[in-house]
């Protein structure tokens, strides 16, 4: 046995009964004795390293035992036989196992099968681990050879530690030489212009001392520090830009490609290039451009960089490629995120630490900014360069060249909007949401909303309804998209989590915005009555349940609804948007006066990217459809092109002379194709399954209601089209009895009516669907049927087969639709132009008097004129200007006599009062940068300095106190009010208190920072960190994303934006068309805006605290604040 062993004879035998047994290699082997003269049969088995033999099979004891780890196991030639022997030796196979410890003879067998050999040398040998051992060797050979060479490179750089500590000393000694030599200079041209200046009564030392001060203080060179500090400013973006690629590129564009390669891919190569595009050829691009700058900012003060940009300018053409496909490419990102090994790997990459928690669809964005951010640069950089400068010419041409490169990277940053917005809120959602992953889908709002538990009979569970508890638990984060309601909670990590039912198809839904209560549902809580609404769902397949949802406001209420209502009618006009596109050429052709971009809507249609005035009013009437995204759009952006006034006559002119008025483009497919005269003139199709004939009145389904009068269903519940085919009237004809005979070739239109004469309500139109397809009648013949049931319970069969009469219907629901979201979510149209409420008064008013209204539009037309003329107690929250009034008045009290929980919702109180009032109209066209800035944007720049008061005071306040004690108490107060706010989501106070900490005046308080506890010091640097314009903001982005309402942002991030979209991309092309594209991008961020506006925090106001934040009697300016700075900490003189 081999050495270091132990074995007594009952481990012995166990080992051997258990090699006999179970062992890997197992049979009669023939052995040399030891003298080497005979050959023994033995019974040999083998069990991982050990070999033991028996002197036979039956032995129940082993009768040796070998240890063959390290040994070595070889085929042996055949011995010359001796003459006495008779063994033929022809058919023996010898092998010998030679062993690695000293003394210990080898061990010589033989078999009489030569395929017996070969596995018998194979066991052996694997039991042998020799491989192991010949890797640790050779691994051990590799370790000593490490050491030697980290050995040496340790003395390589002790070496180089010692050239730089030498070459710093010679630096110092060469430094001190040129002093001295200077020194020497100056002395000597003293000693020389001494005298002279002593002859002439000493005028040349404040001569050149004036010319000295006298140009630092020139225009030229303010200018120059300017243009450096935006150079220097330059280089950072840059810096941060080229991380940003690299993340992109090794954080998931490489690891995605060696898992493309792996053997269950769950990606392919192709949709891979597809996603990162050109992506790694940009990072390469702008790491030598990077590269280039720093080396002309080694050259400073002589900054030359016009010809870096003449090299920089024909390389980005490799943009037009990422930007022309980075819509497909948001797309390919959004298919593959089904997959669910995809979307786990994607999770564990986007948790890398050099993320920062940012997606991947955030990282392929980052380069549609950049031609953008280098215009701003550029632009800022020709404002602080003199006329006579030497970069100014290529400088302009730089400018001009990327605007043009600029004017289609933003089209494209305006389409992919919608994917990305869709994909950040279903990474936001725990459980997932595979219906956002529909690139089709259209995000409309977003808000909080509270639920109301329904009890088991359906009924409001009594005294829940304006109960805190039912404020605090039943608040819910709502999405509403064109196809679907998403109803959330919100976590405490930020998180989403679908509840039960969380999800609401449109297609399938009723809204009901008055929903029906008894009194003691209501009594007592009068503050949430009116603000109900209700969303009763009907689905194919599973229970019909209902939504009850409470807004904080009227306002809120009637925005909300306004928007699913035009979503519902969106939903059903889906249904034939193939063929409305397929018939109407001017839908997606370009033509003179409209152009398309490659993007569709929500209604399935292109997107407009130009178009004339004439053009997009036209899209506003058109009856066929109308998409809620180009809705919001115009009535944002209107006023840029035209006047309030021209589109109320557009919208009365469609109302009375809707034949006249309506394009012929959008009145083609209202009228008979060859096919559809066929059936007019009663040849039905032959399969009798696809027609449906109604020779008398459809079936009117009455329901009871315990309060008809409460109830009050949406007004314009008829959508235009329903079926599955355009508005076709020929398919329309009058049978004997006056009703309409119908043929559809798809399945059959479930319809039911509700009769208007009891206050009862007319339920919404649903097409069955059947095998995957909702069709039914043709629209025409589905509002037919509606006309006749709404008119009053009596219709008449010249009203049924009139083509006019439908079209006048058709036109008043459209003229209705349109009006009615214009009041609900523009009020401030009508607020601030009296003329144009009253005109859209009288208007509505006359619709009241035409005989042959429906009286679901006569409701419709009532209830615009109370919203109009009703007075909306809104949120009940108090004004500015009461506020500013109540402050006025008395002195204000110190800075001490108030906590800072109280300053802290006060300040939140006037930052939304001062937000809240901003109108949308401001932020067009870059007023607030504009010379009579204050005439354009009197809210914003009255923001502005709302923001620049709060920021003296600040400063004021901890400058004041000459004790260092109390000044440090002071800092760590407003830092405990800013991270106070932080939790109010009031992010503009947050930045408001930091960036006066970040004053010079403030900064340069050595002393006092010192003594400032490193608790408070943690807080200010996560503060700064949320608020940092770093990567536009983001940080502070994606905190707004996972919050709720209420919240004030801080007001410059949109301006950024909006500056981003308004340089170099004009209103109007060189051919007058209005740039709708460009408007759509401004409306995106002002409905986030009006998100925040329109939500209320429910604070009580605080005069005293109140009143000392607005009172500006004894802040100090910015000279004033520094000259405090140096008289309790003055400099020191080095």
């Amino acid at each position: 046995m081999q050495k270091g062993i132990r074995l007594n004879d009952g481990h012995v035998t166990y080992l051997g009964l258990l090699a006999k047994k179970d062992g890997t290699r197992r049979g009669c082997l023939s052995k040399r004795s030891s003298d080497n003269t005979k050959w023994h049969t033995k019974w040999f088995a083998l069990l991982q390293n050990m070999l033991f033999y028996f002197e036979s099979e039956s032995s129940s004891r082993p009768a040796g035992l070998y240890l063959l780890e390290g040994c070595v196991c070889d085929r042996a030639p055949s011995p010359k036989p001796s003459q006495s022997s008779k063994e033929c030796l022809e058919k023996q196979y010898y092998f010998t196992v030679n062993f690695t410890h000293e003394n210990q003879k080898a061990l010589e067998l033989r078999t009489e099968d030569v395929k017996d050999g070969d596995e018998w040398v194979a066991a052996i040998t694997h039991a042998s681990y020799r491989n192991l051992a010949t890797e640790h060797e050779t691994l051990m050979q590799k370790y000593l050879h490490l050491i030697q060479i980290v050995e040496t490179e340790k003395t390589v750089a002790k070496q180089l530690r010692q050239q730089i500590e030498d070459g710093e000393i010679e630096i110092e000694r060469l430094k001190s030489e040129y002093i001295l030599y200077l020194h020497k200079i100056c002395s000597t041209l003293f000693s020389v212009y001494l005298p002279m200046m002593q002859e002439r009564n000493s005028p040349l030392i404040p001569v050149w001392k004036t010319i000295i001060q006298d140009y630092i203080r020139s225009p030229h060179a303010e200018s120059m520090r300017k243009r450096n500090q935006v150079v220097f400013s330059m280089l950072d973006s840059e810096a941060e830009y080229v991380q940003q690629l690299h993340i992109l590129v090794n954080n998931f564009l490489r690891p995605l490609r060696m898992a493309a390669s792996s053997k269950k891919p769950p990606i392919t190569h192709d949709d891979v290039s597809s996603i990162f595009l050109n992506s790694e050829t940009i990072m390469f691009l702008h790491q030598i451009f990077y590269q280039g700058l720093k080396a002309r900012i080694a050259s400073w003060p002589t900054l030359v960089l016009a010809d870096l940009f003449d090299i920089l300018l024909p390389m980005l053409n490799i943009y037009q490629e990422f930007v022309r496909n980075h819509q497909y490419s948001l797309q390919i990102l959004a298919h593959c995120k089904q997959n669910r090994d995809f979307d786990k790997l994607l999770k564990q990459y986007e948790a890398k630490p050099d993320c920062e928690e940012r997606t991947l669809e955030t990282f392929l964005t980052y380069p549609m900014f950049q031609i953008p951010r280098y215009i701003l640069t550029l632009h800022e950089l020709l404002a602080h360069t003199p006329h006579e400068h030497v970069e100014r010419t290529s400088l302009d041409y730089a400018k001009s060249k990327l605007e043009e490169l600029s004017r289609i990277m933003h089209d494209e940053v305006s389409e992919t909007e919608n994917i990305r917005k869709n994909l950040a809120i279903e990474r936001m959602i725990v459980e997932g949401c595979e219906i956002l992953l529909d690139t089709s889908q259209t995000f409309v709002r977003q808000g909080s909303l509270i639920q109301v538990p329904m009890s088991e009979k359906g009924k409001i569970t009594r005294g829940r309804l304006g109960s805190l508890t039912l404020k605090k638990e039943g608040e819910r984060q709502c999405f509403l998209f064109s196809k679907h309601v998403i109803i959330c909670t919100r976590g405490s990590g930020g998180k989403l989590h679908l509840t039960k039912n969380g999800v609401v198809s449109l297609i399938d839904c009723t809204l009901l915005e008055d929903p029906e209560g008894t009194d003691d549902e209501y009594k007592g809580v009068q503050d949430m009555e009116h603000l109900d609404f209700k969303i009763v769902v009907e689905p194919k397949e599973g229970q019909s349940f209902t939504v009850i949802l409470v807004a904080s406001s009227r306002q809120e209420k009637s925005a909300w609804t306004s928007d699913i209502s035009q979503a519902r009618l969106l939903c059903s006009a889906l249904l034939c948007m193939h063929h409305v596109c397929l018939s109407d050429a001017s839908l997606y052709c370009d033509d003179v006066d409209i152009r398309f971009s490659k993007m569709m809507n929500s209604c399935k249609v292109l997107q407009i990217r130009y178009a004339s005035v004439e053009r997009l009013l036209e899209r506003l009437t058109d009856l066929r459809f109308l998409s809620i995204d180009f809705l919001n759009t115009f009535l944002h952006s209107y006023r840029v092109f035209t006047s309030a006034d021209v589109v109320l006559d557009k919208l009365i002119t469609i109302y009375k002379k809707p034949i006249s008025a309506i394009p012929a483009r959008s009145l083609e497919l209202f009228f008979a194709s060859s096919q559809n005269n066929k059936l007019l003139y009663g040849e039905p199709p032959k399969s009798p399954r696809a027609s449906r004939k109604f020779s008398s009145p459809p079936p009117l389904a009455i329901t009871k209601t315990s309060s008809p009068n409460r109830r009050r269903k949406l007004s314009l519940n008829i959508p235009i089209i329903t079926g599955g085919k355009a508005l076709d009237l020929a398919a329309l004809s009058c049978s004997s009895n006056g009703y309409a005979s119908m043929y559809s070739s798809m399945s059959p239109f479930k319809f039911s009516l509700f009769s208007y004469n009891n206050g009862t309500v007319m339920s919404s139109c649903r097409p069955e669907m059947d095998n995957n397809n909702r069709s039914a009648l043709s629209a025409a013949s589905a509002f037919a049927i509606a006309t006749a049931g709404a008119n009053e319970g009596t219709p008449t069969k010249e009203k049924n087969g009139d083509k006019e009469f439908v079209i006048r219907r058709a036109a008043t629901n459209r003229v209705l639709n349109v009006l009615r979201h214009w009041v609900s979510k523009h009020s401030q149209d009508f607020e601030s132009n009296t003329e144009l409420k009253l005109k859209v008064i009288a208007f509505l008013e006359e619709v009241m008097h035409d005989p042959e209204l429906l009286t679901q539009e006569r409701k419709a037309a009532a209830n615009i004129i109370r919203t109009l003329t009703q007075e909306d107690p809104g949120d009940n929250q108090i004004s500015l200007e009461e506020v500013t009034q109540l402050a006025s008045v008395g002195k204000a009290e110190a800075f001490e006599s108030h906590s800072a929980l109280e300053i802290a919702e006060q300040l939140t109180l006037l930052d939304h009062l001062v937000f809240k009032v901003i109108p949308y109209e401001e932020f067009f066209g870059q007023g607030w940068m504009k010379n009579d800035k204050n005439e354009r944007t009197p809210y914003i720049m009255k923001t502005t300095k709302h923001f620049n008061d709060i920021s003296n005071l600040i400063a004021t306040e901890i400058l004041r106190c000459d004790d260092v004690t109390t000044r440090v108490a002071v800092m760590e107060k407003w830092v405990a009010v800013a991270d106070i706010c932080r939790c109010l989501h009031n992010y503009n106070a947050v930045l408001e208190i930091t960036s006066s900490l970040n004053r010079s005046s403030v900064f340069r308080l050595k002393k006092t920072w010192l003594k400032v506890s490193k608790q408070t010091k943690t807080v200010i640097d996560k503060l700064q960190k949320l608020v940092s314009s770093e990567g536009r903001f983001k940080n502070l982005r994606e905190a707004l994303k996972n919050c709720d309402p209420p919240c004030v942002p801080y007001l410059g991030m949109y301006l950024t934006d909006l500056a981003f979209i308004e340089e170099g991309t004009p209103n109007y092309t060189e051919d007058k068309l209005v740039n709708f594209s460009k408007m759509r991008m401004i409306s995106h961020i002002i409905r986030e805006i009006r998100q925040f506006q329109q939500t209320a925090y429910k604070i009580d106001h605080q005069p005293m605290a109140a009143q000392y934040l607005l009172d500006n009697s004894s802040v100090l300016d910015e000279e004033s604040l520094y000259e405090a700075s140096l008289r309790i900490e003055p400099k020191v003189n080095n």
